[in-house]
């Protein structure tokens, strides 16, 4: 049954349901112990990075297929795209089979990206109003986290009885929201007809008119090396782990070895142990109620502290975290948990601030290249990362992460101001090129 824009309380609850089931938690804590069954590690690399590289590359054509063709129809494409990556991993058995379905995620994804949000914000613009858009968002990736939570503990359950089934169970879970999707209105312009997003030869040079020159320009720089040092410093998630908790048996644990137990240890790879698979489904379930918990509130954070506190306190939170464990590797467990939190708090606030900021045509581009931007800068995080790691341990990623971190969001705020001043209008004069400061900053 299809849900209108006269109905905005149902059309809220229908897309909190999509929310919902957009989790693909089943996959989440096993992986890479399924692909690293038939791969080696070299071939696993390269399989990431062809990964970043789509995402990469194909985040402001995808973004533009949003404006051009209508986002709602985009949003169902790449539920689609998704599920038939998830489901050709029952397939594979080949380095190429696994390009082609890592290939096929990564346009899902990109096709997502930029679209979600924009079809969104524009949806409760015409309807209950585009402030409500930090609030809705985060309920929604809220649910998405909790959602999370309980397939990531089954997934691991699951890949004990069949190392297929957790990729059955997500694909299965996505084509149900594919056609969820499908319910959702699409928005005013694209109900009336109409397709008046960019062309070809006007999608860059809209680019350049929203996001190279202020209001825009160095507060998408600032929160893109924030969410960079984000997504390299969750990699280092399972190594750091296993190191700092040493010779400590997890399976001795009441929840992992509950689900050991309902698992069985014959059905695993012969060199991964039981607990290794098992102990990771809690571990990232409690990743994801946390996080579940911060998205929720992300629009009464930003109401009580304003954007520009909460960003330049993100970035304060994620550099002294990033650099504790090497003095303390215990604290290295708090880190993981604020990584979770920073992003999901940060990421309906960001993709708010830019949609408040650009007019409806071309917005899913622009929301597409800003994606695109924490794509790139995430690139120097994760190579320093590895150098890092590779000569004193994975604890020092996270060093090498948060210094890094710092060394290019100080100068930022010294020259730039990134952060928004709530009280002043964007008036274009975004200070970045001296003088007194009195424009609004970007």
């Amino acid at each position: 049954m299809r849900v209108d824009l006269s109905n905005p309380r149902a059309l809220i609850r229908r897309y909190y349901l999509f929310q919902a089931l957009s989790a693909v938690g089943f996959v989440s804590p096993i992986f890479a112990l399924f692909v690293l069954r038939d791969l080696t590690y070299p071939q696993y690399g390269t399989l990431s990075a062809v990964y970043s590289l789509v995402l990469v590359a194909g985040e402001i054509p995808t973004g533009y297929a949003g404006d051009r063709f209508g986002r709602r129809d985009t949003l169902v494409a790449s539920k689609l795209a998704m599920a038939g990556s998830l489901l050709g991993f029952v397939a594979v058995d080949s380095f190429a089979s696994y390009l082609v379905v890592y290939v096929l995620w990564g346009i899902g994804i990109a096709l997502t990206s930029g679209t979600g949000g924009a079809w969104l914000y524009e949806v409760l613009e015409s309807t209950v109003g585009g402030e409500r858009f930090t609030t809705v968002r985060g309920r929604g990736q809220s649910i998405a986290r909790w959602s999370s939570a309980v397939t990531t503990v089954l997934g691991a359950v699951l890949y004990g009885v069949d190392p297929r089934a957790p990729f059955l169970a997500a694909g299965g879970l996505v084509v149900v929201g594919a056609g969820v999707v499908a319910t959702l209105p699409r928005t005013e312009q694209f109900e009336a007809g109409e397709t008046a997003g960019p062309s070809v030869r006007e999608a860059l040079p809209l680019l350049c008119d929203r996001l190279a020159r202020p209001p825009l320009r160095s507060f998408v720089a600032f929160a893109a090396l924030v969410f960079g040092a984000v997504g390299a410093a969750n990699q280092y998630v399972q190594p750091i782990a296993v190191e700092v908790v040493g010779g400590v048996d997890l399976a001795a644990l009441p929840v992992v070895d509950g689900v050991a137990g309902a698992v069985g240890s014959g059905s695993l790879p012969v060199d991964v142990p039981v607990s290794a698979a098992t102990g990771l489904g809690p571990l990232y379930a409690s990743f994801a109620l946390v996080a579940g918990v911060v998205s929720y509130y992300a629009g009464p954070i930003e109401a009580r502290f304003g954007l520009s506190r909460a960003v330049g306190a993100a970035a304060v939170v994620l550099v002294t975290a990033t650099l504790l464990p090497l003095a303390v590797p215990l604290t290295a467990f708090a880190t993981f948990y604020l990584l979770r939190a920073v992003h999901s708090l940060l990421r309906p606030m960001v993709e708010g601030h830019v949609n408040d900021r650009v007019e409806s045509v071309g917005r899913a581009t622009v929301l597409s290249a800003v994606s695109m931007a924490v794509g790139l800068a995430r690139t120097p995080f994760v190579v320093l990362a590895g150098v890092a790691a590779g000569a004193r341990g994975p604890v020092a990623a996270y060093g090498a992460i948060g210094v890094l971190l710092a060394a290019t969001t100080v100068p930022l705020v010294v020259l730039g101001s990134p952060l928004p001043n709530e009280n002043s209008a964007d008036t274009g004069d975004d200070g970045e090129t001296g003088g007194d400061g009195g424009g609004a900053p970007n």
